[in-house]
């Protein structure tokens, strides 16, 4: 049996029945199986789930009626490697259709085999897609339709096209403490290194060599959010309301060694994760556990920089969490909306007199961001919009609110805001 994809069946199965994380899923996979095989276990499965729409209408195409449950999952990782990958079509369906025999349902393995022979005769040149543009869209590049529709009213259809269509980025990108350039990461670290617009940051492909605390994975979007409150907190003190797991506050406190650095988080377990995070980074920072849409007496008018980094639906960063496109729905958006307001209200009276508001998110709904920003505004008439100073971005440097969006520049899609409290 292709122990490459048992193990992908079964981390899909995972997150297909169980509503697990995919990343959590993933990595406890990766943690029991060989090096040979990682990396098509990874393809494979974040390839299903990142596929999921288009997989399903292809398949609906072959079948008379749509199965579930395991022999779904079995026939999307077959139709994955038969439409995307360059293994030989016979050698996947053989491979899946022995996978299929745990089941333990003879029909299951008959039904999942004839099915594949099918798929793999014509389905690299498979073209029989909806007629209507957004309808097309949606299933050609595995965009949820609600959330497709949204952002064709926020942006129009043509930018909205892009921003679905837009390939997950495949590189990592790592940030190192003390200065390095691309040659030093390959010869110390064992990798190819490739610029970002940050000179602490690069791209990489591969794991590197050895962690001594001298680098950690971290977004260009994170990175960029932290910027943008170091560059406004200089030596003072800053709250960061939804830390966890901690790389904005362990990066600001880098960025500001004499800064005092507060991290909340509603949830314990989340905390201990900042701690970690700022232990092996050889930070020194305050970590407390805290509701913060409840107000604290201690924290009023007391920080020079707040940092609302509120929960959000994540349509940003669909490249690292492929399951967002499964399991959120339109539905979820006003208790978001709700979420995220209370905590910015709230956190708003910890900013002193003079002191800085910065409102993110990892999404790209206006509903999640400018027009929760307008709504603040409004109702909290001793704040305005500051700006955003950063000069990597020129795009975004000097404006007050920005939306990143992935295909235009070339990050994460998020979102931020600066506000000073006047």
């Amino acid at each position: 049996m292709n122990a490459a994809f048992l193990k992908s069946f079964q981390t899909l199965s995972e997150v297909y029945a169980n509503g697990a994380f995919s990343s959590i899923a993933l990595n406890r996979t990766l943690n029991n199986c060989t090096t040979h095989d990682k990396s098509l276990i990874t393809k494979l499965v974040y390839g299903v789930l990142d596929n999921d729409i288009k997989l399903s209408y292809i398949i609906g195409k072959y079948v008379r009626k749509m199965p579930k449950g395991e022999a779904l999952i079995l026939l999307k990782i077959g139709a994955y490697c038969l439409s995307e990958l360059s293994i030989p079509p016979y050698a996947v369906v053989n491979d899946i259709a022995e996978l299929a025999k745990i089941t333990g349902d003879k029909y299951v393995v008959g039904f999942v085999n004839a099915t594949l022979k099918r798929l793999s005769q014509t389905v690299k040149s498979f073209d029989d897609y909806p007629q209507d543009p957004v309808e097309n869209i949606s299933v050609r590049y595995s965009y949820p339709l609600w959330a497709l529709k949204k952002l064709v009213k926020d942006y129009g259809k043509e930018q909205a096209f892009a921003i679905a269509s837009k390939p997950p980025e495949q590189r990592s990108t790592v940030r190192f403490v003390n200065g390095v350039d691309k040659l030093t990461v390959a010869d110390k670290y064992g990798v190819e290194a490739q610029i970002t617009p940050f000179d602490d940051a690069f791209y990489i492909s591969g794991a590197l060599k050895q962690d001594n605390g001298d680098y950690t994975m971290q977004s260009l979007s994170s990175m960029c959010i932290a910027r943008i409150c170091a560059e406004k907190l200089q030596n003072g003190k800053f709250l960061d309301c939804c830390a966890a797991p901690g790389g904005k506050s362990v990066y600001v406190k880098q960025l500001c060694p004499q800064a005092s650095v507060t991290s909340c988080d509603v949830h314990s377990h989340r905390v201990e994760l900042i701690n970690a995070y700022a232990e092996r980074m050889k930070v020194s920072l305050t970590a407390e556990c805290r509701d913060m849409t409840a107000y604290c007496d201690e924290f009023a008018n007391a920080f020079d920089v707040v940092l609302c980094d509120v929960p959000c639906s994540g349509f940003g960063v669909l490249n690292t969490r492929p399951d967002i496109k499964l399991f959120r729905k339109s539905e979820d958006l006003p208790a978001l909306m709700k979420l995220q307001y209370g905590i910015l209200s709230n956190c708003s009276n910890y900013v002193k007199k003079g002191g800085y508001l910065i409102y993110s998110t990892c999404t790209v709904f206006d509903n999640e961001n400018g027009q929760n920003i307008r709504k603040f505004l409004k109702e909290h008439t001793d704040f305005k919009y500051s700006q955003i100073r950063l000069p990597q971005f020129p795009s975004a440097n000097g404006q007050s609110c920005y939306q990143f969006l992935p295909h235009k520049d070339n990050v994460q899609g998020f979102y931020v805001a600066v506000m000073q409290r006047v």
